[in-house]
């Protein structure tokens, strides 16, 4: 075995807090593609934003939820390939935080505040009490054995298969079609988290079924394969409906009403310039509320997943000169609508 070959053996870090983006993915490589970001406060997004640099990177937080492979070839910097990585994040976060998410156009725009799971608990400033119930001792013990007891367990070459009974995946399909029939009424306004909804509650059974059974020794105490059954599924939905109720709230927050009320505003000046073909330069003419290209971006992709307007594919450049820039075409039916 050649120098090469050997790969250097690092200590197992099972968190990490404040980190940029080129160390996070440092530590997914020397996890074997697993690591966690825990923090009480919101700093990460900090870094995502570019804070340090000009371009804002949120790739790797992108790819470690999706668990699309990560390399990284740059100068100065040992090259990092990872296969597939999975990512953990748990912020307890102020509620400004979550608002000032949405002031970054890119976050909405590529997807980031789609992939978090919210929860957005009741205030009780103003009724807290001095004493409180402490958690029960039996309780306290029980959690604490299972997370261990999931941390523990060592993973093989090849990841072990967890599959639906039948009648789980059948509840699963009916989840399915019910959100997919609110995306464009009932969770309109938070379309892009709704639309990744179905694949959080099979996560969430995953999650169910593996602390459902013990681990011993490094062995599962039984044998049998990972089975997530219907009364698995259905927590796993009754979880899903929970994060729904707390993901609108915080949308709201965060500005998604915001969100609306600029693509009605750009959809008014479209019809009322009668446009049929634009460019985002176009746009940025004709609405001079969006002063920067991130500010416009969002609004298009919310438009273009609506089906008001479609990016235009067949565009070729021609000529010298800067290029126009991605087209798109205004859907006819809304001068009908109009009309």
């Amino acid at each position: 075995m050649t120098k090469e070959q050997v790969k250097e053996k690092t200590p197992l870090r099972l968190y990490v807090d404040d980190v940029t983006t080129e160390k996070l993915t440092a530590v997914l490589a020397d996890g074997g593609g697993k690591a966690a970001i825990v923090s009480a406060e919101g700093g990460i997004f900090d870094m995502l934003s570019g804070i340090y640099s000009k371009n804002v990177n949120i790739d790797v937080m992108l790819k470690g939820h999706s668990g699309d492979s990560i390399r990284v070839d740059r100068i100065g910097r040992n090259s990092e390939s990872i296969m597939n990585p999975a990512l953990t994040v748990l912020l307890t976060v102020q509620p400004n935080v979550l608002s000032g998410m949405m002031q970054n156009g890119t976050f909405r725009g590529r997807g980031l505040t789609a992939r978090f799971l919210y929860c957005m608990p009741r205030s009780i400033v103003g009724n807290r009490r001095y004493r409180t119930e402490p958690i029960p001792a039996n309780v306290a013990r029980q959690y604490d054995l299972l997370i261990r007891n999931l941390l523990e367990e060592e993973q093989g070459e090849i990841p072990e298969e967890i599959t639906l009974t039948p009648e789980a995946d059948e509840i699963l399909e009916a989840f399915s079609y019910e959100v997919e029939s609110k995306l464009k009424t009932e969770y309109a306004d938070m379309a892009d988290w709704a639309g990744k909804l179905v694949g959080a509650v099979l996560r969430i059974a995953g999650v169910l079924c593996r602390a459902s059974v013990y681990l011993s020794n490094g062995f599962l105490e039984s044998a049998e394969p990972l089975v997530v059954d219907e009364t698995t599924m259905a927590n796993a939905i009754k979880i899903g409906r929970y994060y729904t109720e707390h993901s609108a709230a915080a949308f709201s927050l965060m500005g998604a009403d915001a969100l609306v009320k600029q693509s009605e505003y750009m959809l008014d000046a479209i019809c009322k310039s009668g446009l049929t073909k634009f460019t985002r330069r176009d746009i940025m003419r004709l609405c001079r509320s969006f002063k920067t290209a991130d500010e416009v971006q969002p609004v298009l992709n919310h438009l273009t997943e609506y089906g008001y307007i479609a990016p235009k594919t067949s565009d070729v450049q021609s000529g010298k000169g800067r290029p126009t820039g991605q087209a798109y075409l205004v859907n006819p039916y809304l001068y009908e609508k109009v009309s």
